[in-house]
């Protein structure tokens, strides 16, 4: 039987979602889980790697079992199994060719900057805390550059193989709720750091130190050199997985 689970977590605690040898992390307690119920091992299969430190509200991942638990018995033993900061949202059966990360169509991600004086306490690890406004109409503009098909090399970690840096970005909007501003990022795919990277980048827009045209071209550079600091992982979530 294939399920697709889709899961919430709050990363914080995390070493990001893929399974090491030092650290904890989410596909590892998720393995642990499925084998205190099952008694057996399995290979699961995640939409998206997040980093250490970010979250996920709608992350998918797959895997294969031998049905003697139903879908809906699944979701129960895993909440009771899993840790607190990791919870099943649903699973359902789906037909053996679908695959969390390869049937995924687009990847939502969110990220979050605070831009007040006072540091957050609900929203802790949540979001960045920029002291100043951000100039939501200057990011927007310079938003507006990376949507489309491009090569991302300015953008994403320098290990990311040199033939797999092209993908679409379906759209970038950024917009305000009251002190928060949020970056909405719609791709195909993420490239290791990328959507970190282009937070930092639309910072510096945001704080006055770049004029909006600087994003394109940073992008167009295709030098990673030339981006700014990556942003802090806490104010990245993963949203949805479109299939």
């Amino acid at each position: 039987m294939n399920i697709k689970v889709v899961l919430e977590y709050d990363g914080s605690g995390f070493s990001g979602w893929q399974q090491q040898a030092h650290g904890r992390t989410v596909e590892a307690e998720l393995k642990r889980a499925l084998k205190a119920i099952t008694g057996q091992d399995h290979k699961v299969y995640a939409a998206g790697r997040t980093d250490a430190g970010a979250h996920a509200e709608g992350q998918v991942v797959s895997f294969q079992t031998d049905g003697r638990v139903s879908p809906r018995r699944l979701v129960a033993a895993l909440n009771a199994t899993l840790p607190a900061d990791v919870a099943v949202l649903s699973a359902e059966e789906m037909p053996d060719e679908f695959h969390a990360r390869y049937s995924a169509r687009w990847r939502r991600y969110r990220y979050r900057y605070l831009d007040r004086p006072s540091r957050p306490a609900l929203e802790r690890g949540r979001c960045w805390q920029i002291r100043g406004p951000l100039d939501v109409d200057a990011m927007s503009q310079a938003a507006r550059a990376l949507v489309g098909r491009h090569d991302w090399s300015s953008y994403c970690s320098a290990s990311e193989p040199a033939n797999t840096r092209v993908r679409e970005m379906r759209s970038a909007r950024v917009t305000r709720h009251g002190d928060v501003v949020e970056l909405e990022l719609v791709a195909e795919g993420f490239l290791r750091g990328l959507a970190r990277s282009i937070a930092g980048a639309l910072a510096e827009v945001g704080r006055g130190r770049r004029p909006p045209e600087w994003v394109g071209e940073v992008l167009s550079a295709r030098d990673r050199r030339k981006a700014a600091k990556t942003a802090p992982a806490g104010g990245l979530t993963l949203m949805e997985v479109i299939y």
